[in-house]
């Protein structure tokens, strides 16, 4: 009697002292907030498209596991974004979500904090995730700081003295700016910014000086770019060189950007081409057209990280640790480590001629 006592004493103990762990979810939930319809939609549906296919492929693999994608369409509007967080994590109780595109993100970040919801970017990483730490906010995008630092160090060994900036304003813009001044060896002579919308920059070109030898051209949109380049061309006969980040190249058609003679130099993410290509081919098999943002291997990479660490515990506080302790992530847009923060390292800006 007293062996059966004690051995079931000691029964109980194992089974007390045993750690739990959590079986996979045999279904996973997962948002996707992206820009469809606004100024950011040609990066927000290559975005869509990735993650939705990411869920896909995850599924596949994964045998007994189904993954239910919801999408929201932000309208690359802070007030949508928001509204749009708060739908998916009030009334369909979602946990994580993969977006929004763009600096759309800005507004989700303390919304997920205070509710305790994974969020990833799949193409924002501005100053709001160096300025202050989070806990559930994360991006996989590469640093927005970098788009400057290329472009100054390329600017700075062409030996120019003279530099004029224009630029909107948006927290995407702010960080590009606030990067390249400090490190600009060429004295700035104008600072210029304007509203999303601003279409007259004719006193603006007016006021800066005859020999500046480049431009810092940071606007929002084609509009804005077109209406500048010919403003420009129709006020002055010089043809400063023009620096930029890769928006340049998504205009339609690139001739309506060259015709007016400036020569044209931009910074870009740069991604492994054998990689990125096989990414390509699976999802030109999957959507019949090519993705026209480079954002969408990354989106499709932390979708697969995201639910990956989801499948191992579900519970939000164990897959946001997972997240960020993730390190030599091999996936279509490259090798990339979290290292225990909400960044990425490992990404890469580099600068071409338009």
């Amino acid at each position: 009697m007293r062996f059966a006592l004690s051995f079931f004493s000691t029964l109980v103990f194992l089974v007390l002292a045993t750690p739990a762990h959590s079986s996979p979810p045999h279904q996973i939930t997962v948002a996707g907030l992206f820009d469809l319809t606004g100024g950011g939609a040609i990066w927000g549906k290559a975005e869509r498209n990735a993650f939705l296919l990411a869920c896909k492929d995850f599924e596949s693999k994964n045998p007994g596991i189904s993954v239910k994608p919801l999408v929201e369409d932000t309208l690359f509007s802070s007030k949508h974004t928001v509204t749009a967080l708060h739908k998916v994590t009030s009334v369909n109780k979602v946990k994580y979500v993969v977006g929004a595109t763009w600096e759309t993100t800005v507004p989700m970040l303390p919304i997920c904090e205070a509710k305790h919801v994974v969020c990833i970017s799949p193409s924002y990483h501005g100053k709001e995730y160096y300025a202050r730490p989070h806990k559930y906010s994360f991006t996989a995008w590469f640093d927005d700081r970098g788009y400057t630092t290329a472009l100054v160090k390329q600017m700075n060994e062409k030996g120019y003295k003279k530099v004029a900036i224009f630029a909107a304003i948006t927290p995407y813009y702010d960080s590009l700016v606030e990067n390249f001044v400090p490190q600009s060896k060429a004295s700035v002579v104008i600072q210029e910014r304007m509203i999303l919308d601003e279409r007259d920059f004719r006193s603006m070109i007016a006021k800066v000086p005859a020999d500046v030898d480049s431009i810092l051209m940071l606007l929002d949109n084609a509009g804005q770019i077109q209406a500048f380049l010919k403003q420009w061309v129709e006020l002055r006969k010089d043809r400063p060189d023009i620096y930029t980040d890769d928006l340049i190249a998504y205009l339609d058609p690139p001739e309506d950007v060259r015709r007016y003679g400036f020569v044209f130099y931009h910074s870009y993410p740069i991604f492994d081409e054998k990689v990125l290509h096989d990414f390509t081919t699976r999802y030109v098999n999957e959507f019949k057209s090519a993705p026209e943002g480079s954002s969408a291997a990354v989106a499709y990479d932390e979708t697969m990280m995201l639910l990956g660490c989801i499948k191992s515990d579900s519970n939000v506080e164990a897959v946001r640790a997972c997240v960020s302790n993730t390190t030599s992530y091999q996936g279509y847009s490259g090798t990339f480590s979290f290292n225990g923060g909400q960044t990425v390292t490992d990404r890469v800006i580099g600068v071409r001629r338009f």
